[in-house]
């Protein structure tokens, strides 16, 4: 059997945008597991229905801390219900790897393929790695068809679990091509990418065939889905959304 797992990298998205895929999602039945990079209150007030991991930024410029012992920090403070995270850029070393499994992390996602079904396995740290199998702006990036091929369908339909990456923006914005969504970034600065209205949002949304379409024919092509907390099991899960929400 071939169940999608739905995961949404928040990338410090405006709050429509985080609204218009979590109720997209909510509406199909999907229970995504969403990396969060900053306070949504949309992402808090669905915390019983969805799953909250962690979307940590190591890097001297990052807004979550010039360290990685200050990022653990500010991104452990956020609200989250999952012991998941994915770092942004997949910026990860054994120095971050360490630190976030010392901070209670147990499921890492950050490997991302180009369309490659890989199972999960334990890493030398033994988080739970679960690698990716289509990213949206990777997806875009490598130029491949917005429509489903039979390639496409032929390896998503492939027995066991395929991860999708899914943006905000991408989604809500239904992004064309890689070089669209860089063009909106440059043009305005991280305090307005993170207040666009939702005026502005639909300004930006493209009409054409775009990332967007092609979800919606991945999760009928599949319609079976499960999420990340699935894998460690569903006790497991329960005691971490008692434990970790602050």
């Amino acid at each position: 059997m071939s169940r999608l797992i739905i995961t949404v990298d928040l990338d410090w998205a405006c709050e429509p945008a985080i609204e218009e895929t979590l109720d997209f999602l909510s509406e199909h039945n999907v229970t995504p597991t969403v990396f969060i990079t900053h306070h949504s209150p949309r992402v808090e007030a669905a915390m019983r229905q969805i799953e909250v991991g962690l979307h940590p930024f190591f890097d001297p410029t990052s807004s979550h801390g010039r360290t990685i012992t200050d990022t653990v920090k500010h991104v452990m403070d956020l609200p989250h219900n999952l012991p998941a995270f994915r770092c942004h850029r997949f910026g990860i070393c054994n120095h971050s790897l360490q630190a976030m499994v010392e901070a209670g992390m147990k499921i890492s996602s950050n490997v991302c393929t180009d369309l490659e079904s890989l199972p999960p396995f334990r890493n030398r740290f033994g988080l739970l790695e679960v690698p990716i199998f289509l990213e949206d702006g990777g997806y875009l990036w490598r130029g491949h068809p917005l429509k489903m091929t039979q390639v496409l369908e032929t390896k998503v339909q492939e027995e066991g679990d395929k991860v999708l990456l899914l943006h905000p923006m991408h989604f809500a914005v239904n992004t064309p091509n890689f070089s669209y969504m860089a063009r909106v970034k440059q043009s305005m600065s991280r305090k307005e990418w993170r207040e666009i209205t939702r005026t502005r949002l639909n300004s930006l949304r493209w009409k054409g065939p775009g990332i967007r379409d092609l979800f919606v024919e991945l999760l009928r092509t599949v319609p079976q889905t499960a999420s990340l907390g699935d894998l460690l099991g569903q006790e497991e899960v329960l005691q971490s959304r008692h434990i970790l929400q602050p």
